[in-house]
């Protein structure tokens, strides 16, 4: 059992939905994506540019690209040795081969597919790592803690969060929004530590699973309405992706062990709130999906986001060391509560737009 051949079958999965046919490196330039060059361009488009750029979305989702899905593969193969190594070191320990790759599911989790006689093969949406990305750098360039004065309005962080939010909810997996400019110093910083552990927490959560024994008695679920069809993965009940959740934040703490309590002061909130923002999108994607009606591929399978939020914070308030390690996340959640009217507002919009 070797976790070349759980790659083997990602790859072949990939295939047999008509993803792509490999992730191999391009043969030549990757095309490029289109993007803002500066912020003072985002959202500065006419009105009516912006809403068609909306509606092209949901009326055209776009192809998936092997060099973009190559990209995140990368980003998954370099996190999961990670996140199995601080298990052991937290006394969880596997000789299982697992591999998490990159596929859209259409959920904003990974799905455990357990391959008989070669490992665990745990499917990670790729919208989700578009959408943790994409929040966290505009979160970071809206709000006056990481540099003065802010990069985005409110206004120009609500149309930003529309895209990529839209994006999620009608591009099939395949779509990103309109790529924001690069950010320097500090904030890019924060986002790259930030993406980098929201993206272990999922991981981890699935891990999980296959550390505690969740899998063994797991029940088989297809769900029909993924992005690319019918799509088998295990329900473990609610109960177990508590116990998941609390797993993963173990494992996730286990990181920091080695700082002294300078960094930890630093360093521990920014883990906390990259935990629970994955979490913090899942239910505003989810709250925005039912009004707008759309189907949320394996919604059973876990807790409803709000009650994973609660029981989770109330997990980490007894495991956190430094007295603020919660304060960043109750920001990150008031920023989007705050940036949420704005992104339904286009939403709606785009519900009322001629769409053809």
């Amino acid at each position: 059992m070797t976790v070349e051949e759980l790659r083997d079958r990602h790859v072949r999965l990939l295939r047999d939905r008509r993803v792509v046919d490999h992730l191999d490196a391009p043969a030549g330039p990757a095309a490029g994506t289109e993007r803002y060059h500066t912020w003072t361009q985002v959202a500065a488009d006419p009105h009516g540019d912006r809403l068609a750029r909306l509606v092209e979305v949901r009326v055209r989702p776009a192809a998936y690209h092997p060099a973009r899905l190559r990209e995140q593969q990368h980003t998954l193969d370099a996190l999961q040795p990670e996140v199995l190594h601080l298990a052991r070191l937290a006394g969880w320990d596997t000789t299982t081969p697992v591999l998490a790759g990159v596929f859209p599911t259409g959920t904003l989790d990974g799905l455990s597919v357990p391959v008989p006689g070669r490992g665990l093969l745990v499917l990670v949406n790729s919208s989700l790592l578009d959408l943790l990305g994409a929040a966290l750098t505009i979160m970071t360039a809206a709000l006056p803690n990481y540099g003065s004065p802010p990069l985005l309005t409110p206004e120009q962080a609500s149309f930003a969060l529309a895209e990529a939010l839209n994006a999620h909810l009608y591009g099939n997996g395949a779509v990103g929004a309109r790529r924001l400019p690069r950010l320097s110093g500090q904030r890019a910083a924060l986002v790259s530590l930030m993406a980098r552990r929201g993206t272990q927490f999922v991981l981890a959560h699935e891990a999980a699973h296959l550390l505690a024994g969740h899998l063994v008695n797991a029940g088989r679920r297809t769900d029909p309405d993924t992005p690319v069809g019918a799509l088998d993965a295990r329900s473990v009940g609610w109960p177990r992706e508590h116990e998941a959740d609390r797993i993963a934040a173990v494992i996730m703490l286990r990181s920091l062990d080695d700082l002294g309590p300078r960094e930890l002061e630093a360093y521990e909130p920014c883990l906390v709130g990259a935990v629970l923002l994955v979490l913090f999108l899942h239910e505003v994607a989810d709250r925005l999906a039912d009004e707008l009606g759309v189907v949320v591929p394996f919604a059973g399978n876990h807790p409803p986001p709000v009650r994973r939020i609660q029981t989770l914070v109330e997990h980490l308030a007894g495991q956190v060391r430094t007295p603020r390690a919660l304060d960043l996340a109750a920001d990150v959640a008031t920023w989007l509560e705050d940036r949420l009217d704005g992104v339904r507002e286009w939403l709606r919009l785009v519900d009322g737009a001629p769409q053809g």
